[in-house]
């Protein structure tokens, strides 16, 4: 993580803010900027808990350790690190190409072709803010890049961005959550509509919820939508 705080106040995207904290200048009920309405509580709960540590799959290390895929992913760090969006999300979790991969017949993980590198950096950029402003805390990337025969198998779009190395589906909190997660969970979804609200038509971000319960993040639209696919039952309909 020794780069994840370098380059973050240089970045010109957008002010760094609290997302829904109270020194937030919007009111419960007014308008943003641009008219549109938020609503931002006065007083509300801070909700503090452990962030569970990032522990490598053996899954990865026998992947990496095979052919010239650990030369391969040193040269996409690399990358990265020198457009400064590097140890954001870890490399394990970055190559995860889909949950279907194993009934798909088609490997956990996969490094997109070299002239799809740059696609990530934006919705990277995002994410770095996300976290740096701990919006996003507990977290896991669950889907990033697939190629074609796999997102068709899948169930994919056929314009999905995972296609192109522009999105980044994440679920919020542990796989299977307790009772006690689900106010964490849904306090999450909360600071990510306000982030969308505030921010997203700027930074060209797209920002979905499935059934399943991920969530995806994209910078190729302003847009967001929820289970059914379309914009009446996303998340930030409140």
């Amino acid at each position: 993580m020794k780069h994840f705080f370098k380059g973050v106040l240089s970045l010109s995207i957008i002010p760094l803010v609290m997302i829904g904290c109270s020194s937030s200048p919007y009111k419960s009920g007014q308008g943003t900027p641009h008219g549109k309405r938020i609503f931002i509580p006065q007083e509300r709960v801070i909700i503090e808990r452990p962030i569970p540590p990032k522990i490598i799959p053996y899954t990865y290390n026998s992947w990496v350790a095979a052919s010239d895929n650990l030369r391969r992913v040193r040269e996409y760090e690399v990358f990265l690190e020198k457009n400064n969006v590097g140890n954001i999300i870890p490399t394990f979790e970055l190559l995860r190409t889909a949950r279907d991969w194993q009934k798909c017949g088609r490997s956990q993980y996969m490094i997109p072709t070299r002239e799809l590198w740059a696609n990530q950096v934006p919705t990277l950029k995002v994410f770095k803010y996300l976290v740096a402003s701990k919006v996003l805390t507990d977290f896991e990337v669950t889907s990033v890049y697939r190629d074609l025969t796999l997102n068709q198998c899948a169930g994919g779009a056929s314009s999905s961005r995972h296609l192109f190395n522009s999105a980044i589906d994440f679920r919020i909190g542990p796989e299977y959550p307790q009772p006690e997660d689900y106010a964490f969970i849904e306090n999450t979804k909360f600071k990510l509509c306000q982030f969308w609200e505030q921010y997203g038509q700027s930074l060209n971000m797209g920002l979905g919820l499935y059934a399943s319960g991920q969530i995806h993040i994209d910078t190729q639209g302003y847009r967001t939508w929820g289970p059914d696919l379309s914009r009446s039952s996303s998340m930030c309909n409140y």
